[in-house]
This record gives structure tokens, C-alpha cells and sequence, in this order.
């Protein structure tokens, strides 16, 4: 072959290279042959075309034209990089003047060449298109991100200068009274308070509000700071941050108050699972009585202290170790009661200062304990006066009429005492101090005035049958009322409906009322018995009324009712002691004088001291017949074995041998006298349920004893009583009189 020839081969490829459509035009030609396409192949040393197996081969082929190398050259650079060694290849034939033999081996040589580099670049770009994808998808995700935070960060500007600082405020104060709010609720419906952690999911707000300081107390209030507003940080708080409370240190020696976990009830009872329970201590220097909780819900633990002297009424929050009423000057603090429960809110306080035993006193004020609040200044000398507990001196507690009700007295030498109804949560007048007298009767009041005329009251002041008739004698359980019209005596109810006419008695004035046989039973002495022969036992008249049968009676009876009860008291060691009665009404001839109460100073040998210094082995008095026996049972007693009977009945019943003798002195000229006689033993539970004795402070023993004697013609036959065997311990008091039939 010329080297001519070589020179136009050598051209005629670079224009194969160049143009891509001329291998196109070649395979379309051989395409109208009968083979199918993909056994066509290109570049045959001939024609350039070769047959082949697969089209994937002609498109490998063909896209080997366009490869790269491995620096990542473009397929014309490729090209460029053949023409210059196909050019340098024809300068050197053409300057060498080399022989004309270059035959078809080297244009073999030189397309051998360009093929194989083609193959060797097609994985290297596989892979750069692989690289490519994943550079790609990486940047991708990291614009997507810088969007995101561009976007975030554009927002927090946004919202930060979306609120002003009063703004937040409002906003931090509306999500706390949300807060507080759903806390409250929760507590009214489980009595258990909210951890913060749970509240939250339960408030819905309308702003994205999170507090880094969030504390909720056991009060119910609660108090945030570092709060942020949709992420944006603020200076705003809510409510008022309290110290830490820590818990008092608990002796030994200490009571321990255990609050439930679960509901925050209080109790002073060691429970079985302390782990339930929250424990506190609160140490009480010296003695104390009356130990209690006002409530189970509050946090005050109420005692009496000192009760060899004055008797000092204290009440303590056992959470904190501190006293009620703190700068409050007192003396005393005593709870007010009502329905069997304590008020918790509300307590009567005893002035500081002037208070003493030896003085008459009006220094009872009432105080809400909760705000540290005076509600009522010091002004009355007696706080709930024959209501239970009524007070003119220390006592624990003083009884209310009812939830906010309750009575008043102020007492003077003078003038005596003058009775009244307030409103103690506010201290206003609801009946004013006009009566000399007042007590309960049901859920009235039966008071009495300066002229004795009796007035009927509910506890709201609204009075009743005022005016209708000329006197209001007395009132039984607030429906069985004894009037007076003219001389004639009849029984009403409240609306003034009769129930029934006694006829005429010329009578001012009642002993006392009580209820009797579900009906009522009215005493009175009698001045309209003028029969000279009358023989002076049987001075009374007692008018009598049946609620069952709807009739009514009238009684002459002796008058002189319980005679020479004795109270002796023993202390275990010497103490102040006051004592009063549910119904000192029922009280005759007394001594020393009793009004509203006696206070003495008892010695553990049961000698008696009052406020001047004045000795008494015993307090006495007499009272007005109101409880009779039908000696159903009882025992039959001649006179002449009246000695033995008595002296081995009262050491059954426990009686000391000083008591037993006093007794027998007094009984047994009566019991001989009768000559036949029936005996009935009346002891303490029987006595407390007419006329309770109130002694303060409360005895660890107490035995109460009426003796009934009824004087018989003959033997009789009657089941026996069995007694049961008094226990002496601790402070001991025993009470003993008698009445006759």
C-alpha cells in the first residue's frame, strides 16, 4: 500500500471520529440486509462493520467513542489527543520519507489503540456519575437544612419582636392561671396535688409557654420563672416563690402527726404503713390535755398546756413548728366547735395582759387563724355560754350555735350577765345582749329577759309568738311551749296552735322544762295551794304532756328533787379545775355560789381551794326534780338491814370509804324512817344523758351516783339491779346525791 493511501485511511478514520453520524449511516445500510440489527458491528477492516450478538455490544461500541480518560477529559480531547498522534504519525512518514510498507498492521495498530482506550475510561465514568448521585443528594439534604434553620431563626426574630415585655407578662400570667387553675380542680376531685410534669398535659393555651422554674406548693399556688414564649426566652414570672419548708426535726419525745400521701389527711393514729405517710413532729414543752387536730385537712394541731396552772390553749402548725396567730398579742387560744367538729378557719382567743383567775374578765375575741385576721375584739366576758362548753375561762373549745352562730355574754357583779347571738366570721349582731338567760331548746333559743318574760328564737334572730300571749313560761325541744293568758295555763306549738289547756293556776314563772315521756314535763313551785291543812311535801306542780296520746295532766309533787349531790375531785397532783353543767338550770341552792361555772383549785387529796383562798372538801348544790324511775328493777330494802345494804352496795360500786361514810350519814335516817323501802341505784351514763357535767380539764375517771328511795307499805318482790364495779385511775372525780318518792 502508498503511503498516500495510509494517509487518506489515516484521514478518512479521524473523520469517523469526528462524525458520529457517518458509523450511524453505515449501520442503517447494513440494517436493510435480512439480520437483525443486533448482529451488526462496526469497523471491519473492509467495510468497518463487523456482525455481532447483541445490540448492547453496538451501543458499548458506540459510546466508547465518547469516553473519557482517566483525567476526566472530554471525548474531543480524546480526539484531539488521536489526531495529534495520527498527525504525528503522518509527519513522520511524510518528513522521514520512511518506506512505503506501512501496511495495515499499524492502521490496525493505531485503531487497536484507540479502542482500548475507550474501553479502559467506560467503568471510570460509571463511577463518576455514581459520585455524582451521592454528592448531589448530600447537598441537597445540607441546603434543605440551611433552609430550615434559616427559616427557624427568621421566626424567632419574627416572634421576638412579636411581643412586648407586658405582652409576655400576660401571656406567662394567663398560662399560669391556667396552670393553678387545673390544679385546683384536680385537688377539689382527688385531693391529691399535681406534679408540674403532669398539670402541663392538662393545660391547653393558646401560646407555646415552657417554664425552666416551676415549683407548686401544698397550698395550691404555685410560682414560674425562665419561662419562654414559642421558644423565646422572656424575663416574666408568675406568682410568688416560697422558702423551702423543712420539716421540724422529730424527737423521741415528740407527737407525730402522719399525713396520707395519697389524699393529705392528717392523723394522730400510728398507721399500720408509715411509708404511706408524710411524718412531723411538734415538741410540747410540759404538760398537756386535749390533744387533737381541728381538722383532717388542716395543718394545726391544738393542745392544752400547763394544766397545773392556767390552762393555756395552743395551737401549732405541725408542718412549719410555728403558733398560730403569729404577732397576734393572746393569751390563749381555744377552737369553736360545732356539729361534733371543729371549725378549722375560725378560734376564740383570750387577751394577754390583764387575763387572770382571780379577775372578772371580758377579753374573748375571735380570730380567723388562716389570714392571721381579728375578726371580733376582746370584749366578752363568756363565749358560747350553756351551750356544752360555754367559757368564761379556759376550756377546749367553745361551742357554736351552729356554722357562724354563736353565743355571747358580758357578766358584772352588778347587773349579771347579758346575753346575745353573733355572727362570728364577721362579728355582727344577730341578737342583741338584752337576756339574763339563754339556752337551747332543739334548734331554738329560750331566752329570758329583765322583766322574766321568756322569748322563743332560731338562730338567724327571728322570734316567735312575740306578743301573742301575755307570758312564754318555758319551751321543750323548740315545739312543746308553756304560755300564760290571764291565769290561764296552755301548752302551744310555734305557730301557736294549741295542743292543750291546763285550766287557770296562778304562777309567774317555770323552774324548768324537759322532755318527758315523748311529750314534755314544766316544774313550778306551787303558790296557789293555800290549804291550811296542806301538810308542806307536796309544793310543786308539774304539768305534764303525753306526745303519743295527745293529753295533757296535771301533778302536785314534792319538790325537792336531787338532793345533796357532792362532787370530789383528785387531781394527781394539784390543778386549776373548772366545772359547769349542760343545764344549770336545773340548779337550786348551790355552794360555793355557782354562776355560769366553778373554778377551784383541787389538790390530790381532794381538798378544794376558790380564787380567795377559801377551803371546800366538795361542791355542792341541789336540783329540781327531772328524772324519774319505775323501780322495775332495783332492790327491797328493810330498815334494819339499811346499814349492810348500803355499806356493801356502795363498795360494789366504788366508792372510798370517806364518800361511803358521807353518804350513809346522809341517806340512812331516811331509809330507817321509811321503815320498807325500795332502792334504785342511778349511775353515770343514766345521770350524763339529762345533765351533763362539764370538768375541764376532762377526768380520767368519772363516777356520777343517785340513789332513789321510795318508801313502801310492805315486802316486795323486784328484779335485782346488777352494778357494775367503778375503776379509780388517774384524775379521779365522783359525784354522789339522791331523791325520794
Amino acid at each position: 500500500m502508498s503511503r498516500d493511501s495510509d494517509i487518506d485511511k489515516i484521514d478518512e478514520q479521524i473523520k469517523m471520529l469526528q462524525n458520529g453520524s457517518d458509523i450511524k449511516e453505515k449501520v442503517d445500510k447494513k440494517n436493510t440486509v435480512d439480520k437483525p440489527v443486533e448482529e451488526l458491528l462496526f469497523d471491519d477492516e473492509d467495510d468497518h462493520t463487523k456482525v455481532v450478538s447483541k445490540i448492547d455490544e453496538i451501543e458499548e461500541d458506540d459510546s466508547n467513542i465518547e469516553v473519557e480518560n482517566s483525567n476526566e477529559v472530554s471525548t474531543d480531547e480524546v480526539v484531539e489527543e488521536k489526531e495529534e498522534t495520527i498527525e504525528a504519525k503522518k509527519e513522520k512518514i511524510d518528513n522521514n520519507n520512511e518506506t512505503e510498507n506501512v501496511d495495515n498492521k499499524e492502521e490496525a495498530s493505531v485503531t487497536s489503540d484507540i479502542k482500548s482506550d475507550n474501553k479502559k475510561n467506560k467503568p471510570k465514568k460509571k463511577n463518576k456519575i455514581i459520585i455524582l448521585l451521592i454528592v448531589g443528594i448530600v447537598c441537597l439534604f445540607i441546603i434543605m437544612l440551611v433552609v430550615i434553620l434559616l427559616f427557624k431563626k427568621n421566626r424567632t426574630s419574627v416572634d421576638s419582636k412579636k411581643y412586648t415585655a407586658s405582652e409576655q407578662k400576660k401571656i406567662v400570667n394567663g398560662y399560669g392561671d391556667a396552670l393553678k387553675t387545673i390544679i385546683a380542680l384536680y385537688y377539689d376531685k382527688k385531693e391529691v396535688i399535681l406534679e408540674y410534669d403532669e398539670a402541663i398535659k392538662l393545660v391547653k393555651y393558646d401560646y407555646d409557654v415552657d417554664c425552666n422554674t416551676h415549683e407548686i406548693y401544698e397550698d395550691g399556688s404555685i410560682y414560674l420563672s425562665k419561662c419562654s414564649i414559642d421558644d423565646v426566652k422572656t424575663n416574666a414570672t408568675y406568682g410568688k416563690k416560697q422558702k423551702s419548708k423543712e420539716k421540724p426535726t422529730i424527737s423521741e419525745d415528740a407527737i407525730k402527726i402522719y399525713v396520707s400521701k395519697s389524699t393529705g389527711k392528717a392523723t394522730l393514729k400510728d398507721p399500720k404503713n408509715e411509708k404511706d405517710y408524710d411524718v412531723y413532729g411538734v415538741k410540747i414543752d410540759g404538760e398537756y390535755i386535749e390533744l387533737s387536730l381541728l381538722d383532717e385537712k388542716s395543718d394545726y394541731l391544738y393542745y392544752i398546756l400547763n394544766p397545773n396552772s392556767d390552762y393555756i390553749g395552743t395551737l401549732v402548725n405541725f408542718k412549719t413548728g410555728k403558733k398560730a396567730l403569729e404577732g397576734v398579742n393572746y393569751y390563749s387560744i381555744h377552737p369553736i366547735m360545732y356539729d361534733d367538729k371543729y371549725d378549722s378557719t375560725y378560734v376564740a382567743v383570750v387577751s394577754k395582759g390583764e387575763y387572770s383567775w382571780n379577775k372578772d374578765i371580758s377579753y374573748w375575741g375571735i380570730y380567723n387563724v388562716e389570714k392571721n385576721l381579728r375578726i371580733v375584739s376582746p370584749q366578752y366576758s363568756s363565749i358560747g355560754p350553756f351551750l356544752g362548753y360555754g367559757t368564761s375561762g379556759p376550756r377546749p373549745y367553745v361551742e357554736a350555735l351552729e356554722k357562724n352562730k354563736i353565743a355571747v355574754a358580758n357578766y358584772d357583779s352588778s347587773y349579771g350577765a347579758k346575753y346575745g347571738v353573733i355572727d362570728y366570721t364577721n362579728g355582727s349582731k344577730i341578737i342583741s345582749q338584752n337576756y339574763k338567760l339563754m339556752h337551747k331548746s332543739g334548734q331554738y333559743l329560750w331566752a329570758i329577759d329583765s322583766n322574766d318574760r321568756g322569748h322563743i328564737f332560731n338562730y338567724s334572730g327571728s322570734e316567735f309568738l312575740n306578743g301573742k300571749y301575755d307570758k312564754i313560761l318555758w319551751v321543750v325541744d323548740g315545739k312543746y311551749v308553756l304560755v300564760k293568758n290571764g291565769n290561764s295555763i296552755k301548752l302551744v306549738n310555734l305557730d301557736g296552735k294549741e295542743l292543750y289547756s291546763y285550766g287557770n293556776y296562778d304562777i309567774d314563772s317555770v323552774n324548768f322544762g324537759t322532755s318527758y315521756n315523748n311529750g314534755a314535763l314544766f316544774q313550778t313551785t306551787n303558790p296557789a295551794i293555800k290549804n291550811p291543812d296542806y301538810d308542806g311535801k307536796k309544793d310543786c306542780l308539774e304539768f305534764i304532756y303525753n306526745g303519743e296520746s295527745k293529753k295533757g295532766e296535771v301533778k302536785e309533787e314534792i319538790c325537792g328533787g336531787i338532793a345533796k349531790p357532792i362532787l370530789y375531785l383528785y387531781p394527781k397532783k394539784t390543778t386549776k379545775v373548772t366545772v359547769s353543767f349542760d343545764h344549770p338550770e336545773y340548779l337550786k341552792t348551790t355552794y360555793p355560789k355557782f354562776i355560769d361555772k366553778w373554778e377551784v383549785t383541787a389538790n390530790s387529796n381532794g381538798d378544794l381551794y376558790d380564787k380567795d383562798n377559801k377551803y371546800y372538801y366538795g361542791l355542792y348544790w341541789d336540783e329540781y326534780k327531772v328524772h324519774s324511775v319505775d323501780f322495775s328493777e332495783g332492790f327491797y330494802v328493810d330498815s334494819n338491814d339499811s346499814i349492810k345494804f348500803l355499806e356493801e352496795k356502795l363498795k360494789i360500786i366504788g366508792l372510798s370509804d370517806r364518800e361511803a361514810n358521807e353518804f350513809i350519814m346522809y341517806w340512812l335516817p331516811i331509809m330507817e324512817e321509811n321503815g320498807n323501802n325500795l332502792v334504785y341505784f342511778e349511775l353515770t351514763d343514766e345521770r350524763e344523758s339529762y345533765n351533763k357535767i362539764n370538768i375541764s380539764p376532762k377526768p380520767d375517771s368519772l363516777l356520777r351516783l343517785v340513789i332513789h328511795i321510795k318508801k313502801v307499805d310492805n315486802k316486795i318482790k323486784i328484779k335485782e339491779q346488777k352494778l357494775n364495779s367503778f375503776n379509780r385511775k388517774g384524775f379521779v372525780a365522783v359525784e354522789w346525791g339522791g331523791t325520794t318518792y
